[in-house]
């Protein structure tokens, strides 16, 4: 969900100010919208976000931990009903399952702009939404 939110954020051009690398004169308003943006990066610019992720992913939150307890603290001493048990795995099962939907919608925005060549928000602001367009005429 917040792929989806992130992509229509920048095709409504709202964008952090000031230099994506000011060595190269390259700001962050430079870069197009769309997957065109993620090939248009720099190499180190595009290896520095790569190891971020997988640092994060291995070092910080690993997928191996499925507790559902990151160490943030949420939940302790304010809400005195943590789940325990079945409903915590019920809970856990529930939000990964959204996860994926998720990462579904990204992924069909993504393969959509392939497809067509427009942005997610050109796609709905030409109410071109394949076999659904004829729904919102």
């Amino acid at each position: 969900m917040a792929a989806v939110v992130g992509m229509l954020f920048h095709n409504a051009d709202i964008e952090f100010p000031g230099y994506l690398s000011k060595e190269l004169g390259i700001r962050f308003s430079d870069v197009p919208n769309g997957m065109n943006g993620l090939f248009s990066l720099p190499l180190a610019g595009l290896s520095q976000i790569v190891f971020a992720i997988g640092f994060v992913e291995l070092a910080i939150w690993p997928a191996s931990d499925y507790s559902g307890d990151y160490g943030t603290g949420y939940g302790r001493p304010f809400v005195p009903n943590v789940l325990e048990g079945e409903e915590l795995k019920y809970k856990l099962d529930m939000e990964i399952n959204q996860g994926r939907a998720a990462m579904m919608g990204i992924m069909g925005a993504m393969v959509g702009e392939a497809v067509t060549g427009q942005t997610l928000a050109e796609q709905i602001a030409s109410n071109n939404l394949g076999l659904f367009s004829t729904l919102f005429e």
